[in-house]
């Protein structure tokens, strides 16, 4: 059973705070290891790194506001090279909700992981971030702070996924972190269950304040959204629309590296090993028609809805095109009937299935 703990804050210092209760994960014993933003090799440069001793954390910022990679592309890289067992995962909710998108896809192991969730306020992008935390007294962290108590904060300053984002409270995580509702300067809220409680030692406690501030929050996330979808509408409009739009694209690649699921192939149709009898007829080699049938323009265009379908808009994508082409509006267009038909939400539920798995 989940339970709502309060973690009290000490001298206002909120990323201390945070910080000592990571470390409480590792004394504890709870992990052996966490995947967790480090501001590394200076505060203006934060990314996922892991950790095994708790004074590795003294440099740790789960609460900086950028966001260099999704994460989850992170542990799937780690599981299939070093194979951690017991490793915490400090993740952003867009993480999160990637990480069971792979884990359908047996990318992830979710029995070797730990899921800790961060409520997110929203990101800038890593060169504004950088330029902010050179220029100003107050770091991008204590900036984002102030807000966390009303919801709301300057959206046109954030990436342009985070804008438009409706999943910004830690959700479906093993130990959830929130901040959207709360004077984070004197109590943060632990979601968890009862034994993961007790052995932490926390206590229950409420958080008047919270849900509206969240609701409030997600007014201006939606009107946002559907702003950006009916834009990317008009650019998808019709063929011609299509290759104006992509005209400039250099295909350098950069927004299939940044992706969590194009790294990992998660979602690229498998070639059918057994060809059928019209196949077996024709004149050519069975497999290299299998190959070419894994590899040809359908099962691109497969590839890419199931893609747009479990795409948790988290942006990166976007971030790393050099034409600043609007991907993330254009993959929620893409994925969103899909989405609507079969009621599927990306990231909502471990055991909700695929929508091409439904029968």
């Amino acid at each position: 059973m989940a339970i709502q703990s309060i973690l009290q804050v000490k001298d206002g210092d909120t990323l201390g705070a945070v910080r000592g209760f990571l470390k409480t994960l590792l004394e504890e014993r709870v992990v052996d290891s966490l995947l967790v933003p480090l501001e590394v090799p200076s505060p203006d440069q934060v990314s996922p790194i892991v950790v095994r001793e708790p004074r590795q954390l003294d440099t740790a910022n789960p609460l900086a506001p950028v966001m260099r990679i999704n994460a989850a592309a992170v542990v799937a890289h780690i599981q299939r090279e070093e194979g951690a067992s017991r490793l915490g995962a400090v993740l952003r909710p867009c993480e999160l909700r990637a990480v069971i998108e792979l884990a359908k896809v047996e990318r992830i192991d979710l029995e070797q992981l730990m899921l800790i969730g961060i409520d997110c306020m929203g990101t800038y992008e890593p060169d504004a971030y950088a330029q902010l935390a050179r220029a100003s007294a107050d770091s991008p962290t204590d900036e984002m702070l102030r807000w966390t108590r009303q919801g709301p904060i300057a959206p046109y300053r954030l990436r342009h996924a985070c804008q438009m984002c409706e999943h910004f409270t830690a959700e479906n995580a093993d130990i959830g972190i929130g901040l959207i509702g709360l004077n984070v300067r004197e109590r943060l809220l632990i979601q968890t269950d009862d034994p993961i409680a007790a052995r932490l030692h926390l206590h229950e406690g409420d958080t008047n304040g919270r849900q509206k501030a969240i609701a409030r929050l997600a007014s201006i996330r939606q009107h946002r959204r559907e702003q950006a979808l009916t834009q990317a509408e008009q650019l998808l409009h019709d063929l011609p629309s299509v290759i104006g739009l992509l005209a400039s694209c250099t295909a350098c690649g950069e927004c299939i590296g940044a992706c969590p699921f194009c790294g990992t192939n998660a979602f690229k149709p498998q070639p059918i090993k057994e060809p059928t009898d019209r196949l077996r007829d024709w004149s050519r080699n069975k497999d290299q028609m299998a190959h070419e049938r894994a590899n040809g323009p359908l099962s691109e265009i497969i590839e890419w809805g199931r893609r747009a379908a479990s795409c948790v808009s988290c942006g990166m994508c976007e971030s790393a095109c050099a034409r600043h082409v609007p991907l993330t509006a254009i993959q929620g267009v893409i994925g969103r009937k899909v989405r609507e038909e079969f009621k599927y939400v990306p990231g909502r539920q471990t055991d909700e299935r695929l929508p091409w798995a439904i029968a």
